[in-house]
C-alpha cells in the first residue's frame, strides 16, 4: 500500500511540475515571437519611408506617373530589403506597377481583382484622412516624426501570388513640401514579405526556436506552442509554430524508474525518493532560472531584451521627477550590406561586436539592451546634464565607427546613428521616451547618419498663423553639414 501511495504520489507531482514548467516557458515564448513580428513589420514600413515620404515621389508617382522612377524605386526596396513583393496603387483604386523580385511590371488593372488589397486601400484611405492637412497649394500630411508606423500605415498579413506575406502599406507624401498632394485618395505604396525561409530565417534570429515553421493549413493540429494568423477578411491564412524549449517532460523519465525500484523494494524506494526528490528540485529550479533567463536576454549578444527593457523603463518612470534618466535608441548603420557581402554569420559577430563596445561604453549599473535586429537601446540612469550626454553619445558614435574583424581576415566598416529623449523633459511616460527617442534616431538618419541627436533639438516643418509653409530644419541642416550634432 506504502508504495502505491508512494507512487501516486510522485505520478502527480511530476504532472503538476511538467504541467507548469511547460505553460510557462509558451507562455513567454508566446510573448517573444508576438514581439518579434510587431518588430518586423514596423521593419518594413519604416524601410518604405525613404521612397514614400519624398517630394520627389510625389512629383513622379501622383502627380506624374514616370515607369522609369517606378522601377528605380522598386529596384531600392529589392535590392536594399530584399522586399519580396512591391505595388503601386492609385488613388482610384488601381493597381499602376507590381514588382516581381527585381523584376517591375507597369500595369493598370482595378485593385478589386484583388479583395484583400482593396480592404488595405480602403483602411489605408481612412488613416490618410485622418492625418491629412491642408497646405498652400493642396495638402500635406502630418510629421512622421515621432509617430508609430500604426498611425499612419497599415501592416499584417496577406495572400498574394498565391503565397502568405506579411506587408506594411502607406501613402505617398511629401517631406519638405516643395510638393503637394491634390484632393482625393492617397496613392499607396505595399510592400510585403512571403513568409518563406528567408522570412522564418530572419524572424529565428531573434528568437532561436527550436523546429521554428510555418503552415498554411491552420487547421493541421500539431505539438508544440502555435500562433495563428489571419489574413484581411479575417480567414485563418496558416499557423506559426515551433518546439517549446521546456524542459518539463524530462521529468518523466526520471520518476519512472524510480517508481519500478520502489515496487522491488521498499527500503530501495525510501532511499531512491528522498534522493531523487532532491534532484528533481534542483532541475526545476535550473529550468526555471534558464526560463526567467530565456524570456528577459537577448539569446545572440546576452544583453537584454525588449521584455527586459519596457520592465526596467516602467520602473524608471515611476521615479520621475526624482531621479531623471535618459533613454537612447541606437541603430547600426550599413548593416544589410554586411550580411549581402560577407553573410549572416558575419552579421552575427558584427552584433555581438557591438553589443561588447556599447555595454563598455554605458558600463554599469545602465541598462544596455538589444531590442531586435540591428536595433540597440540604453536606459542611461547618470547625470542627464548635455556635457555628460555628449561625452556618453559621442563615445558610442565612435564605437561604431571602429572597424569590425571578421571570419577569414575581412573587415566590416559600419556606423552607428544615436537618438536621446530625456526623462522627464521630452516625456514622462514609457511610450513617449520611446518615441522620441525613435524619433531623434529619426532625424540622426536623415542628416546623414553616424550622429546623434537630442529630441528637444529636433524640429518639425510647420505651417505658420499666415499659412505661409517655414522649414525651421534649415539651421540644424546647416550645422548637420559641419560634423554630428553637439
Amino acid at each position: 500500500m506504502l508504495i502505491a501511495v508512494t507512487s501516486v504520489s510522485l505520478l502527480f507531482v511530476g504532472f503538476v511540475a511538467s504541467q507548469a514548467s511547460r505553460q510557462q516557458a509558451i507562455a513567454n515564448e508566446q510573448r517573444l515571437f508576438q514581439s518579434a513580428l510587431a518588430d518586423h513589420l514596423r521593419t518594413i514600413v519604416r524601410e518604405q519611408i525613404g521612397i514614400a515620404s519624398s517630394d520627389q515621389s510625389v512629383l513622379k508617382l501622383v502627380r506624374n506617373f514616370d515607369p522609369d522612377y517606378v522601377r528605380s524605386s522598386f529596384d531600392t526596396l529589392w535590392s536594399t530589403y530584399r522586399h519580396s513583393k512591391v505595388m503601386l496603387i492609385s488613388g482610384n483604386g488601381d493597381v499602376l506597377a507590381e514588382s516581381f523580385a527585381d523584376y517591375t511590371h507597369i500595369i493598370r488593372r482595378p485593385v478589386s481583382e484583388t479583395p484583400e488589397l482593396e480592404i488595405v486601400h480602403e483602411k489605408l484611405k481612412a488613416l490618410y484622412l485622418q492625418n491629412r492637412v491642408r497646405v498652400p497649394g493642396g495638402f500635406g500630411h502630418k510629421s512622421l516624426q515621432g509617430a508609430d508606423p500604426g498611425e499612419y500605415a497599415v501592416m499584417g498579413f496577406v495572400h498574394i501570388d498565391g503565397k502568405p506575406a506579411i506587408f506594411g502599406a502607406m501613402p505617398i507624401i511629401p517631406d519638405d513640401y516643395e510638393e503637394t498632394l491634390p484632393d482625393g485618395p492617397p496613392t499607396v505604396l505595399l510592400s510585403a514579405h512571403y513568409v518563406d525561409a528567408y522570412l522564418l530565417g530572419q524572424l529565428n534570429a531573434q528568437l532561436n526556436f527550436a523546429n521554428f515553421g510555418f503552415e498554411e493549413d491552420a487547421g493541421v493540429p500539431g505539438k508544440g506552442p502555435r500562433h495563428l494568423v489571419k489574413d484581411q477578411n479575417d480567414n485563418p491564412l496558416g499557423t506559426f509554430r515551433w518546439d517549446s524549449q521546456t524542459v518539463g517532460e524530462s521529468i518523466w523519465p526520471t520518476i519512472v524508474p524510480v517508481i519500478v525500484v520502489l515496487s522491488v523494494a521498499l527500503g530501495a524506494l525510501a532511499f531512491g525518493i528522498a534522493w531523487r526528490i532532491g534532484q528533481l528540485t534542483t532541475s526545476l529550479q535550473a529550468s526555471e532560472h534558464q526560463n526567467r533567463y530565456l524570456a528577459l536576454h537577448d539569446t545572440l549578444t546576452g544583453l537584454a531584451n525588449r521584455l527586459q527593457f519596457n520592465r526596467v523603463l516602467e520602473s524608471s518612470v515611476k521615479t520621475l521627477p526624482d531621479k531623471p534618466f535618459a533613454v537612447i535608441h541606437c541603430d547600426l548603420d550599413k548593416f544589410k550590406a554586411v550580411n549581402d557581402t560577407f553573410g549572416h554569420a558575419a552579421g552575427d559577430i558584427v552584433i555581438k561586436t557591438m553589443a561588447e563596445r556599447l555595454s563598455k561604453a554605458v558600463g554599469k549599473p545602465d541598462l544596455v539592451c538589444r531590442i531586435g535586429g540591428d536595433e540597440f537601446m540604453v536606459i542611461y540612469r547618470g547625470s542627464v546634464v548635455r556635457e555628460t550626454l555628449n561625452t556618453l553619445c559621442r563615445a558610442l558614435v565612435a564605437a561604431g565607427e571602429l572597424p569590425v574583424p571578421i571570419s577569414s581576415g575581412d573587415i566590416a566598416q559600419i556606423g552607428l546613428s544615436v537618438g536621446i529623449a530625456i526623462a522627464p523633459e521630452d516625456g514622462t511616460t514609457s511610450e513617449q521616451l520611446v518615441t522620441r527617442s525613435d524619433a531623434a534616431l529619426y532625424q540622426s538618419k536623415k542628416l546623414g547618419r553616424g550622429r546623434y541627436s537630442f529630441y528637444s533639438d529636433s524640429l518639425d516643418l510647420e505651417v505658420g498663423p499666415d499659412g505661409v509653409l517655414t522649414d525651421p530644419e534649415d539651421e540644424l541642416l546647416r550645422r548637420a553639414a559641419s560634423g554630428p550634432a553637439e
